[in-house]
């Protein structure tokens, strides 16, 4: 048997790697990060300077465990230690800095001295590898793609995870029928950039389309997309469907145009518009909701008030915000105009709390429209077990269930018997 501590910072697609690399132990027991164990495995990530700093500080606390037990392994990998090797090694003894195309060769790697490392801009295939679940998770996270060819001017992660790239169909249909005969019922298709997967001819509303047919597989819910990749196609796929969430996390950044340019971001205002336009004509009901960037290099007040009154107007439900982050060797670390921290802050307070108002809507919406939820029950605390459901809200009912269980609420259960609180 061995003994492993994981963490995992970051994205749905770390997560889903960090379940791989456990899952490949067929003996592993996980124990509590700050326990002893004979393996410590840290899944960086690098999208903003305070994730480095965590990545760091996860490093700093596997070394203290090590101090007392000098045989145990700490393995790091991931965008972090991917862009930043030389500095994770000099933190102290850390066993092996493993990269992020080869990381699910975990097993097979610390078995060996030196496992080498790869420059990830030479990756050209997607390393896939075939898992039976996930860790403590009552749906499956499923990586179908990796990497971005985008560049936008502030995001490090194409150097973490290099070119586009993706998983052959065979295995993506192999892999989701391994975790349905797991007992999974939910699957979260996820990706670097989800939109750009393809395989041949096939793109991701071909894929979806074989997905549906598995039999047991009840939910399939996307992650983030960007919004050019969001076609008529793949709408006319999710808006047909039985199975998929209507639930849609795009990666806005900005609305202002002149904003969105210097991201480098290859879409503007009136696409997204009418994309939002298109999703609730045919979806009225979707939870849609988006990740903002505020205090970009050279923002304005103007610009963010932009952003801010379409945001106010717009029928996405909830958001994701971030400060800008600086992030070495990107085009917008040495562009003029840097935003202080005191205007960012204050930006980023009030996108926030505009982001509770338009939480606050959507779920009215839901309640006097009496739509039907349906989910995965995920969590049980005392007398209520919850699921996050396929509109993207958390249910919780007052009746017995169990993890992992699909739960499905007509109308009249949830607004008249009083079993779920909105």
């Amino acid at each position: 048997m061995i003994r492993i501590a994981v963490a995992t910072l970051g994205c749905k697609t770390n997560q889903a790697e960090s379940a791989a690399m456990v899952g490949a132990f067929d003996d592993a027991i996980l124990v509590e990060f700050g326990e002893p164990a004979d393996l410590y495995l840290i899944n960086t990530c690098t999208v903003t300077n305070r994730t480095d700093f965590k990545s760091r500080n996860l490093i700093r606390r596997a070394l203290k465990v090590k101090e007392a037990n000098p045989a145990m392994k700490i393995v790091v990998t991931g965008c972090y230690s991917q862009r930043s090797r030389e500095e994770v090694l000099s933190l102290g003894a850390v066993d092996y800095v493993i990269d992020n195309q080869h990381k699910l060769d975990l097993k097979e790697l610390v078995q060996q001295s030196d496992p080498g490392f790869m420059d990830i801009m030479q990756a050209e295939a997607f390393n896939f590898h075939l898992q039976k679940g996930m860790l403590d998770r009552s749906r499956a996270f499923q990586k179908i793609q990796d990497g971005c060819d985008f560049y936008c001017s502030y995001c490090a992660v194409p150097y973490g995870r290099g070119h586009n790239r993706s998983a052959r169909a065979e295995d993506v249909i192999l892999q989701a029928q391994t975790f349905v005969a797991s007992g999974y019922k939910e699957i979260v298709l996820g990706g670097v950039n989800l939109g750009l997967y393809r395989d041949g001819k096939l793109g991701l509303s071909g894929l979806l389309r074989k997905l549906e047919e598995i039999e047991g597989l009840e939910i399939i819910r996307l992650s983030s997309l960007e919004p050019q990749l969001f076609t008529d196609e793949l709408l006319e796929q999710v808006t047909c469907s039985k199975k998929i969430a209507p639930h849609f996390h795009l990666a806005i950044q900005s609305v202002a145009d002149s904003v969105l340019g210097r991201m480098g971001r290859v879409y503007k205002q009136k696409h997204l518009s009418d994309l939002l336009e298109k999703i609730t004509s045919n979806l009225p009901h979707a939870a849609i909701g988006g990740d903002i960037i505020c205090a970009f290099p050279g923002e304005t007040e103007a610009e963010f008030m932009e952003t801010y009154k379409f945001l106010q107007e717009s029928p996405l439900c909830y958001l994701h915000v971030f400060q800008y982050s600086k992030r070495k060797g990107t085009p917008a670390a040495t562009m003029p105009n840097q935003i202080n921290g005191t205007i960012a802050q204050e930006r980023s307070n009030r996108l926030i709390s505009m982001a509770e108002d338009l939480k606050t809507a959507y779920r009215q919406k839901i309640l006097e429209n009496r739509v039907s939820l349906r989910g995965v029950i995920d969590k049980i605390e005392s007398e209520l077990a919850s699921f996050l459901s396929d509109h993207y809200i958390r249910g919780y009912i007052s009746k017995q269930a169990h993890l992992g269980e699909l739960f499905f609420l007509e109308p009249n259960a949830i607004y008249e018997d009083g079993l779920i609180q909105i």
